[in-house]
């Protein structure tokens, strides 16, 4: 799958956001526009940093989506195995899950790659960590909207670690995770999400998906199952026709978190503050219950929520829990790093003033200790040589200097975490061009 998200433009009048606002998660909103702006720009990437681009992504995605995502981390055995999946479809040319053995290759290598290309997510053409995110989320040429497979397993509520990789044009996502043991109690995965959407995050001719947690619901058969998208004024009373579906789908195939219902609009696009009531109709509870699910989709445009209350009191609650994580941090280098880090979010100024004022009180004092100066002052260094490194690219002067940044740093500091990390650094560039 090639295919990279478009962005659509779409806009949230202030009037709306306060009708809205107040109705809350009991009129299907899970969250205010507000507090859906603030968490999306304090989980969005804080660095270049490719593991960091990648899984700040999908932390923005399963956020959207009402799915775990704050403790989402990065594993590195499923690092060797996404860079496996990569290199083997890059070897072949092609995507494949199951692939042959490319000529040359080692049988260890062979097996790992193998093994990584069934457990993964793939990607041709783009090598991106958040452009390929996208792409799978979108996952609806005509070779994956019958399932989304791809988006489902982003999606997958039990997913706590994952890992991406790439060899020239090719990428691949771990997938197969299932590690996450706080999975909450829920019922349905949607996207696009119920509540508010950002459209920065939807296309016009994305697929339209429900995964079903099958230990509330009855397997759903195609059959069985209607759905209905309806647009709706502010009040959620019916406006107009509903929507005419062009693509239909119910796929039961073991990709995620369940079973999925999956629809396309015909000639669907989004337009200035559009809402929707989507409606599933012989979907069964095993309660006995009811045979429906329905919920509101609302799309707006980031840029046009304005900062407010509800936006402060979501950034209060982040930066409170990330002191309260950094109090609890036994070892006191990390602790100084993390209270750091507070100090330096542009997405402080719009938090309660006291936090920063006690982050930067505990970072003070812990810098009183000489060797966890040093170790900060290396760490900085080694965060330059780093930067340096990764825009070299290919230059092998460029390269070299990075390497005897290194170097620099090794000998200044070898004591610390981070002369002992550009050691290694060193030495690994000086085998490559040896």
């Amino acid at each position: 799958m090639t295919r990279v998200m478009s962005l659509l433009v779409l806009i949230l009048t202030v009037s709306t956001f306060a009708v809205l606002a107040a109705d809350g998660p009991d009129a299907g909103y899970p969250r205010s526009a507000g507090e859906l702006k603030a968490k999306l720009q304090i989980i969005g990437p804080q660095s270049t940093d490719a593991k960091e681009l990648y899984l700040s992504r999908l932390r923005q995605y399963r956020f959207i989506c009402n799915v775990p995502y704050e403790n989402l981390s990065w594993n590195d055995d499923q690092e060797k195995l996404a860079v496996a999946a990569a290199d083997i479809c890059a070897k072949l040319g092609k995507l494949t899950h199951s692939p042959e053995r490319p000529a040359g290759m080692s049988d260890a290598d062979y097996e790992l790659g193998k093994k990584g290309a069934g457990q993964t997510n793939l990607f041709s053409g783009v090598n991106k960590p958040i452009q390929c995110v996208n792409g799978w989320m979108d996952d609806s040429d005509d070779s994956n909207i019958d399932r989304v497979g791809h988006r489902r397993w982003i999606l997958n509520p039990r997913m706590g670690q994952s890992a991406f990789g790439a060899v020239g044009k090719f990428a691949a996502m771990y997938a197969f995770d299932g590690s996450r043991k706080d999975v909450p109690d829920w019922q349905f995965t949607a996207f696009p999400a119920q509540g508010y959407m950002p459209i920065e995050y939807f296309g016009n001719n994305y697929a339209w998906s429900v995964t079903i947690n099958t230990a509330k619901y009855v397997t759903p058969t195609k059959e069985n199952v209607t759905v209905t998208i309806q647009p709706v004024d502010v009040g959620h009373a019916p406006v107009g026709a509903p929507l005419k579906i062009e693509r239909f789908y119910v796929d039961n195939g073991g990709f995620g978190g369940g079973p999925a219902v999956i629809f396309r609009p015909e000639a669907f696009k989004s337009g200035h503050d559009q809402i929707y009531k989507v409606t599933l109709k012989g979907v069964k509870e095993k309660s006995g219950k009811g045979d429906t699910i329905d919920y509101i989709v609302h799309f707006v445009d980031l840029k046009k929520i304005p900062e407010g209350a509800d936006s402060r009191a979501a950034n209060t609650a982040y930066f409170q829990e990330k002191l309260k994580s950094a109090r609890a941090v036994s070892d006191e280098y990390e602790r100084l790093t993390q209270f750091i880090a507070i100090t330096e979010s542009k997405f402080l100024a719009n938090a309660d003033p006291a936090i920063g004022t006690e982050a930067k009180s505990a970072a003070q004092d812990l810098m009183k200790k000489p060797e966890l100066k040093k170790e900060y002052e290396a760490n900085q260094k080694y965060r330059i040589a780093s930067e340096m490194e990764q825009k070299a690219g290919k230059d092998k002067n460029q390269v070299f200097a990075a390497a005897a940044a290194y170097r620099t740093i090794n000998i200044q500091f070898k004591d610390t975490r981070a002369g002992k990390k550009a050691g290694e650094d060193f030495e690994r560039l000086k085998g490559q061009y040896q």
